[in-house]
């Protein structure tokens, strides 16, 4: 049997214990990515080769942290067309990180959503729930209400566990995730490797988080939440690393001084699917 029909039976309800094994087990063996032997046959396990389209961008959907010039679109809004423009909307009944590392903080059942032709794979192997643009465009707001982040990802293994499709190098699916800071697997995964070329395949879609240092009272809440580890403490001073700041807004929404906006650093494109297409991947949704 090979490799990718082994992974897909995973994923069967049957089976969906295994995968939260696999999932915990993928950020504990992360560290092991940078060894010369061990760390290419694990990164070909879960198709993390260079080759591999696996790619992700953050899209803050609680406006309230954003700092918008006048007639910028709202990554929320953004992430609201791409439903309405995808010939097809499924839910997963379960969020795989939360239920993965047993969150206590967001509740399990506010999950992805998928997007696409292409993941009809997810109500057929049983994990997902086809979903209306109106339940979908619901589903957002709700993870808005509850303090998630926002994130579109195309995620190579979960191509394989989940049977979506891909035809003559063209997606067509695309994932929505709805993240939080403690149980996220991306987030993880970029954490506990720390190796860059993991870390150049997630990205903010413009905003970045900003310091205003004279209200900064240097408490270092902060630097406990960023999900990935770009924010740290020097000399008793808050560096918030421009380069890998995703622009979650998680650090923005928990500081009690209001010391942190995000703000938009570069110029968005029209579509989500815009940035796919300039990171090398053909969307059809």
């Amino acid at each position: 049997m090979s490799l990718k029909r082994k992974i897909n039976k995973l994923v069967r309800k049957r089976s969906w214990q295994a995968i939260l094994s696999l999932l915990r087990k993928l950020v504990r063996w992360s560290p092991y990515f940078r060894y010369p032997v061990i760390g290419p046959r694990l990164r070909k396990v879960v198709n993390l080769e260079p080759e591999a389209k696996t790619q992700g961008y953050t899209l803050n959907i609680n406006a309230d942290v954003t700092d918008l010039a006048q007639g910028v679109v709202l990554p929320i809004d953004m992430m609201k067309e791409a439903v309405r423009q995808a010939g097809f909307r499924a839910i997963m009944n379960k969020c795989l990180c939360r239920s993965a590392y047993d969150c206590k903080t967001f509740p399990h059942d506010h999950a992805c959503i998928f997007i696409g032709e292409g993941a009809r794979g997810i109500v057929k192997n049983g994990v997902g729930r086809e979903a209306t643009v109106e339940e979908a465009l619901s589903h957002i707001d709700r993870g808005a209400e509850l303090g998630l982040v926002g994130q579109a990802l195309w995620i190579e293994v979960e191509r394989l566990m989940m049977g979506l499709a891909r035809e003559n190098g063209v997606a067509h699916w695309l994932e929505i995730c709805f993240c939080c800071p403690c149980c996220c697997g991306t987030f993880k995964l970029m954490r506990a490797s720390n190796l860059q070329d993991i870390r150049d395949r997630f990205h903010s879609i413009g905003w970045k988080a900003v310091l205003t240092k004279d209200v900064c009272n240097q408490c270092g809440l902060c630097v406990k939440r960023c999900p990935i580890g770009a924010i740290s403490l020097k000399e008793k001073q808050i560096c918030i690393d421009a380069a890998q700041c995703l622009g979650c807004g998680f650090c923005a929404a928990l500081c009690p001084q209001l010391a942190i906006r995000l703000h938009l650093q570069t110029p968005l494109l029209d579509k989500v699917q815009d940035y796919f297409t300039r990171g090398g991947l053909s969307v059809d949704l």
